[in-house]
Formats: C-alpha cells, structure tokens, sequence
C-alpha cells in the first residue's frame, strides 16, 4: 500500500528524534521548531476522553496510533489498551514511548480482534490520509464491528469540504503565529508529504444511515489552537458512532 510506505518512510525519517514532541512522529505538526504547549495536549486529550467516556472497566483500542503519544496517555484511563498502527516503523516509534500497553501492526479494514470484543476505539487523524472512499467505509464498518453492543468510536479530525477555504485561512494564520513565536526549522511536511482528504460530510452521514449506525456529529478539537483561538473548530468535525442496532455484524 503507497500509503503505509509513505508512513514506513515518515516513522525511519523520526526515528528518535522527536520522542518529546509526539505529535510531529504523527506528522501533524508543519515545522520543526514547534511546541504545543501542555494546555493545548491536555485540551485535545480530555475532549477525546470525554467524548469516548473511557471507564476503567473499558477495552480501548487506538487505531492508527502512529507515534503512540495518545494512546499513552488515554492508555491509564482504560481497564485495558491496544495501539494498532499499519507502519511497522510508527509501531517501532511508539515502542520507544509506550512500552506500557499492547501494541499491534495492522489496518483498520481487517482489524485483528474478534467481534464484539472491544467497548471502545479511536481513530483520530487518521482517516484524513484515506482518499478511497471505499476503504474510509469498509474501515468504519470494521472498526464498529469490534465494538460490544454499546460500544462507542470516536472518529476525529475529518476535513469538511465545505469548510476547506476556513481551514487554508486558519492554517495560514497559524504559520504567522509560529513564524512570530518559535525558532523554526524545516518544514517537515515536506518529507513524504501525505494525501488529505477533504469529506463530502453529506455523502457520508447517508452511509451512516444506510448502515443504521447511530451518530453524533460534532465540532473537532482546533489543531491550530493557541491563546485567544476557538478550542473546537467546526472546518474539521468529529464522529461518535455507538453500536447499536448495527446491521454489517
């Protein structure tokens, strides 16, 4: 898969060199030199937990964890967590930060655990690099497959269409920002570049309710977050999908 070649490339690229600051291992990041500060982590972190309501009864799975640095910090929050990366190189990586939990090579369309097994999973900022609408779908379905009766997954990040203009505005402000307040260095998404989807967010609940999945749909997290700025941001939008009478059992 080009994809999981281009993250093998990304995760040798990192290898060490950012164990500090996760979110460029997940390349989310758009310079070297950049600093979330701990307000913005622990912002993103407690609405991801809120939104999954993670008990400690709860087994959790992160789905493309990447570098692993959520899924080490949701990780406590949980009776039991698994991280599952497609890229052996972000496994590797997240090995080096996370040695606390289990942590699994594999896609989120053939997901190794049984149906019905796992009470609640993520997947944030990761379907944002699938453009085959059709893996997006057979994902989600496989995602919600291994979730118990009541199980809840918490898709993040999603590019709105729509709201793509809002996003280059956002972003382009967010680089004055950075240029203003940190030392830069390369811009890092310029090594191995990933695609970016943009979601026909319409095209997408009709799925949902082909499929009779319950679901919320909900403002994300603000990657671009800094003093001053809204902390969810609705050019990007989450979804909370709950097992229930889900049909593709």
């Amino acid at each position: 898969m080009e994809l999981r070649s281009a993250f093998n490339e990304w995760g040798h690229f990192t290898d060490g060199r950012f164990a500090d600051r996760q979110w460029l291992l997940a390349k989310w990041e758009v310079c070297e030199g950049v600093v979330w500060p701990q307000v913005k982590i622990d912002l993103m972190l407690g609405l991801i937990a809120e939104r999954l309501d993670l008990g400690l009864n709860d087994y959790f799975v992160d789905c493309g964890c990447g570098g692993g640095w959520i899924l080490k910090n949701l990780g406590p929050h949980a009776g039991y967590a698994i991280g599952l990366d497609f890229s052996g190189e972000m496994i590797g990586n997240a090995v080096t930060i996370d040695a606390g939990d289990v942590l699994l090579q594999g896609e989120i369309g053939r997901l190794p655990f049984k149906t019905g097994s796992l009470d609640k999973a993520l997947c944030y900022f990761v379907l944002i690099n699938m453009m085959d609408d059709t893996y997006v779908q057979r994902s989600i379905l496989d995602m919600m497959r291994v979730l118990k009766p009541g199980g809840l997954l918490l898709i993040g990040q999603l590019p709105d269409r729509a709201g793509s203009q809002a996003y280059d505005t956002a972003k382009a402000a967010y680089l004055e920002f950075c240029r203003q307040t940190y030392d830069l260095g390369k811009d890092l998404r310029e090594v191995g570049r990933m695609p970016q989807k943009l979601f026909d967010v319409p095209g997408l609940l009709a799925f949902l309710d082909r499929e009779a999945i319950v679901y919320q749909k909900m403002p994300s997290f603000n990657p671009f977050y800094r003093p001053g700025e809204p902390v969810t941001v609705d050019w990007r939008f989450d979804l909370l999908l709950k097992k229930d009478n889900f049909r593709s059992s």
